[in-house]
């Protein structure tokens, strides 16, 4: 399985000179099935708007697994270029959490001017929930994690491993840590929410995000193969993130910063 950062910030897209170079684009990570040919897109920042304009060629089946409905991970979805090109078979896989949307607002005016009926190609809504699916030849477990409304981890097994892909969540509650922990447990690449740093976290408790500390202690205590730090703060330069990767490596030497357009297996 064939992974790719699209997007690794977190809460808005926000482009300045001194950050483009790890990417300024939300969430959004691409993942392939090489033998199945099949593509499964975890949620749907602005990132998912480039990943979009590359899917060419006949049109085949494409899902979207969102992670919650915040914004900035869903902000892109109205701009996926497959629902704009007759044919294709989009599916948006929707969690089930505190609060939900149905799938045509995001498209309703005065906020867009492509009504839903008028997309030429509609996506399909499947609903997630905690446990085990199956998306196409992606075998998946869902996880919820504890942020402002909700919000779901997934582990998708690959061929050399397992992916955890654990964005938003902060730390903090116990037994939600507790089953978390043993979620990622032997994970082959976990990519972790580090959106503060340990300074800046204290001034906002209670909004849903973790520090690059924390995670990676977390990635040692639980047997994790490599750590992916991700959900940046809009605008941390690349400087500045560069530093805290190399901090986070002196905690857990497997450690990397998530960059768009970089590229691994599992």
């Amino acid at each position: 399985m064939r992974i790719r950062f699209r997007g690794v910030r977190g809460s808005v897209p926000w482009a300045t000179m001194a950050s483009i170079g790890v990417g300024c684009n939300t969430p959004c990570v691409e993942l392939t099935d090489e033998a199945a040919g099949r593509t499964l897109v975890l949620d749907a920042g602005s990132g998912i708007v480039g990943l979009g304009e590359t899917m060419t060629g006949p049109p085949h089946p494409v899902d979207v697994l969102l992670t919650h409905y915040h914004w900035d991970h869903l902000q892109g979805l109205p701009f996926f270029a497959p629902l704009f090109q007759p044919g294709w078979r989009p599916t948006i896989w929707m969690p089930t959490l505190s609060s939900e949307i149905p799938l045509d607002a995001l498209f309703a005016s005065p906020f867009f001017p492509v009504p839903f009926e008028r997309l030429p190609s509609r996506p399909a809504a499947a609903i997630v929930r905690p446990g085990r699916l199956r998306i196409g030849p992606f075998e998946v477990r869902a996880q919820p994690l504890h942020h402002p409304g909700g919000a779901f981890a997934y582990r998708i097994r690959g061929e050399a491993g397992d992916l955890v892909y654990a964005t938003d969540h902060e730390f903090g509650d116990e037994a939600v840590d507790l089953a978390f922990g043993a979620f990622i447990h032997g994970a082959a690449a976990v990519i972790l929410d580090a959106h503060f740093t340990p300074a800046e976290r204290p001034a906002h408790a209670g909004w849903g995000h973790g520090d690059w500390d924390q995670c990676a202690r977390f990635a040692a205590a639980h047997g994790v193969a490599h750590l992916w730090l991700f959900h940046h703060k809009p605008g941390r330069t690349d400087e500045a993130l560069r530093t805290i990767e190399a901090d986070a490596r002196g905690l857990f030497p497997a450690t990397d910063l998530a960059v768009e357009g970089t590229t691994f297996h599992v």
